[in-house]
């Protein structure tokens, strides 16, 4: 299930941890802001023919969002990275700085997804991570493609044989 093939260089994997799932945020979050970078676009060429002459430079500042749209589109995409391993889960934010967020598996306590309607066309959602003793999210991952898949993979190590954990003996009782 691992979208990725190479471990990401920035996770140390322990003795005997292996790399379950590696991802992003699905492209069609990309496909959304270039879509947006195209609309701004068209309304700069808007500007430059419907516009006389001596107005033709209020469409410069157009184009300039329009490309700023589209790097900040590229730059979401390519910034962010989700892995899951047999003992914890991270998500790397960061391309010129790196920020690493990472939950053992053993402390956490709830895993959900959700979708909204256009996420749901899109086949991406938000999975969240809930540790114990914290009221809120520890952990998004924001937009993955196919969230159920993904919080069921999570879901089957938090219960399963690769770490033993007191609550295992309670599921299905």
């Amino acid at each position: 299930m691992t979208e990725e093939s190479a471990v990401p260089n920035w996770v140390t994997l322990g003795t005997d941890e292996r790399v379950e799932w590696v991802g992003r945020p699905s492209p069609y979050l990309v496909k959304y802001w270039l879509a947006v970078a195209v609309g701004v676009l068209l309304v700069g060429a808007l500007v430059w023919v419907l516009v006389p002459a001596e107005w033709r430079w209020l469409s410069w500042p157009v184009f300039a969002a329009a490309l700023a749209v589209g790097g900040y589109a590229v730059v979401a995409y390519r910034s962010v990275v989700y892995v899951i391993t047999s003992r914890k889960v991270y998500r790397k934010r960061g391309i010129l700085r790196r920020d690493v967020t990472t939950v053992r598996l053993d402390r956490i306590q709830n895993t959900s997804f959700t979708q909204t309607m256009l996420q749901k066309l899109t086949a991406c959602g938000d999975m969240t991570v809930e540790t114990a003793g914290s009221h809120e999210a520890e952990l998004t991952f924001r937009c993955v493609r196919e969230p159920a898949s993904v919080n069921g993979l999570l879901s089957d190590r938090l219960f399963g044989a690769d770490w033993d954990d007191p609550r295992r003996e309670s599921v299905g009782t």
